[in-house]
């Protein structure tokens, strides 16, 4: 048997990974990072916990227990997450996303138009804005 039979051997079967892990795996990195420019023992220790948990939860064969923790995480993040994707869209798109003061609308205007009048096409109300 060579490496590679070995290790699917020894994977299958296993949870593997998800969003919670790629956050701990994450996390376990900046840990490291910052104990090695702060040299605080409270973060190296912190940063063994976190991939004990990490190491745990990949080799896990309770399937059940590890994808309602991942629900948990993604319904406890899913606020921040949202927010961190409507930045991602507005950045990527040529436009911009502005609100109107009077009905709240959202109105959508292309970027690099300098100073320029915006009519809501719900209240008609108009606003200048720079885009």
């Amino acid at each position: 048997m060579n490496i590679r039979d070995k290790l699917n051997n020894l994977l299958q079967g296993r949870y593997g990974n998800d969003e919670l892990n790629r956050f701990l795996l994450i996390l376990y990195i900046i840990l490291i990072v910052a104990y090695l420019f702060t040299g605080f023992f409270w973060l190296n220790l912190l940063s063994f916990i976190v991939a004990v948990i990490f190491l745990f939860r990949s080799f896990s064969k309770n399937y059940a227990q590890r994808s309602s923790e991942n629900k948990s995480f993604l319904k406890f993040t899913e606020p921040v997450r949202r927010k961190f994707s409507e930045i991602r869209n507005s950045v990527k798109s040529g436009y911009r996303i502005f609100t109107c003061p009077q009905c709240s609308q959202k109105v959508r205007v292309p970027k690099g138009k300098g100073r320029i009048r915006i009519t809501c096409p719900k209240c008609r109300n108009e606003f200048i804005k720079r885009s």
